[in-house]
């Protein structure tokens, strides 16, 4: 009699095989907006620790201060325009 695994065994089979290769893929993808420059969304927040907002970032596109893409639903920008804007900001908040 052959050993047929369950539903439940095959679920948990499959998420133990694809959990691991997503987390490489999202570390490779990473790695590689790093080498090109790109900055995402979650890129900006965790640079700034957590000191900015989506709203923010969406304020700044909205008034043309922070130019970028939207590929499939996320937003990217150019390295040396996060910084153009963020060293501005961090200028004039250190003239009050």
């Amino acid at each position: 009699m052959a050993n047929i695994p369950s539903y439940e065994e095959m679920q948990k089979l499959i998420k133990e095989f694809t959990v691991p290769i997503l987390e490489k893929l999202e570390q490779l993808n990473r790695e590689e907006e790093r080498k090109l420059d790109i900055y995402t969304n979650r890129r900006i927040i965790d640079e700034l620790g957590g000191y900015i907002s989506n709203d923010t970032l969406t304020r700044l596109r909205e008034k043309g201060e922070l130019p970028g893409t939207k590929k499939q639903g996320k937003w990217y920008y150019k390295g040396e325009d996060v910084r153009r804007v963020f060293t501005q900001s961090k200028n004039h908040s250190n003239r009050k």
